[in-house]
């Protein structure tokens, strides 16, 4: 019988040697080992040790999968979201670990799902609330009313802040867009907000009218306790006695002196007055001078808790609907 050794030898492939020395090779040479060897030069004699082929090799196909990475959804990797990384092991002077952490992507990616949970939107598109300054187009029209907007952003604390502001303008010129972007913006710094848009809203309401469903209930009192609550195009609502004394009246009743409100609209404050009075149901619920006592309480839970601004332009709704592209 001849040598085990020997005879162990002719089980192995031919050229298998000459492959692993390749592969090794390999391994040895890619920028991330080399990279390692400088990081750590106490720790890596034994990088490329048969006992350490496989960590260092899964290490390389992550490192090499996250480099060519641009969004989350094409990640490689088999733990999604997550990349390895390397550091010194401390239960052995002489080694190294391998352990998989979240990667930048993905981490960005749970911060706007935070960001999100903190808002809440009611009958808003997305594109909306997903609004940011930097998409918005500083044109002289409209800067006093964006710059405005950034500075409470800037400026806002919790319990302190009490003013909000009144965007008014055209239809089109971005005032919900400014909304929506100051709602990412304190949504970004942990601040809860609550989007509405108000003709929807108020709607919703007036389907449950006598009887003030649970629903509609849980978002009365929603609004009334948010932090921030912006109200989008309020004014153009179908309002009725019922929506303005019992939906919008105790909604800012709750908020004023005490918590911030924005609103957005197509009307002027006189405007807005004149709509206040001249609900649809008017004269069948109150004489004029009632309605106008109701009117001007409302407007004393809004003028003197926001700053009122134009914000003027083109109808950037209308003109992006034919090219597309650009900021808005």
């Amino acid at each position: 019988m001849g040598n085990l050794g020997d005879e162990l030898k002719k089980l192995i492939p031919k050229g298998f040697a000459e492959r692993k020395a390749a592969a090794i090779t390999r391994l040895e040479e890619h920028p991330e080992t080399k990279r390692i060897k400088e990081t750590f030069p106490d720790r890596v004699d034994n990088l490329t040790h048969p006992t350490n082929y496989g960590s260092l090799s899964r290490h390389l196909v992550s490192f090499d999968n996250c480099r060519g990475c641009k969004e989350l959804v094409g990640c490689q990797n088999d733990h999604k979201g997550h990349c390895s990384v390397v550091e010194e092991n401390p239960d052995d002077d002489m080694g190294l670990i391998y352990r998989l952490q979240k990667c930048p992507l993905l981490l960005s990616h749970e911060k706007q799902q935070r960001v999100m949970g903190k808002i809440k939107s009611h009958f808003i598109p997305d594109h909306i609330v997903n609004a940011t300054f930097e998409g918005i187009d500083l044109d002289p029209h409209r800067s006093a009313a964006i710059i405005k907007a950034m500075d409470l952003c800037e400026n806002f604390e919790v319990g302190k802040s009490k003013k909000g502001l009144y965007l008014y303008g055209q239809m089109g010129v971005g005032k919900s867009l400014i909304s929506g972007a100051i709602a990412q913006e304190l949504a970004s710094q942990g601040v809860d907000v609550a989007m509405v848009y108000v003709p929807d809203f108020m709607s919703e309401a007036k389907d449950a009218i006598g009887s003030k469903t649970e629903t509609v209930l849980s978002k009365l009192e929603a609004l009334q306790n948010v932090t921030v609550l912006i109200l989008d195009d309020i004014g153009a609502e179908y309002l009725t006695t019922w929506t303005r004394d019992e939906i919008l009246g105790p909604i800012l009743q709750r908020r004023m002196e005490r918590l911030v409100t924005i609103y957005t609209s197509n009307l002027t404050i006189k405007e807005l007055r004149q709509h206040l009075i001249n609900v649809k149901d008017a004269a069948k619920t109150m004489d004029q001078r009632q309605h106008e006592k109701k009117a001007e309480r409302i407007l004393e839970r809004i003028e003197p808790f926001a700053e009122v601004l134009h914000v003027g332009g083109r109808n950037r709704r209308r003109d992006n609907s034919r090219n597309t592209g650009g900021k808005l």
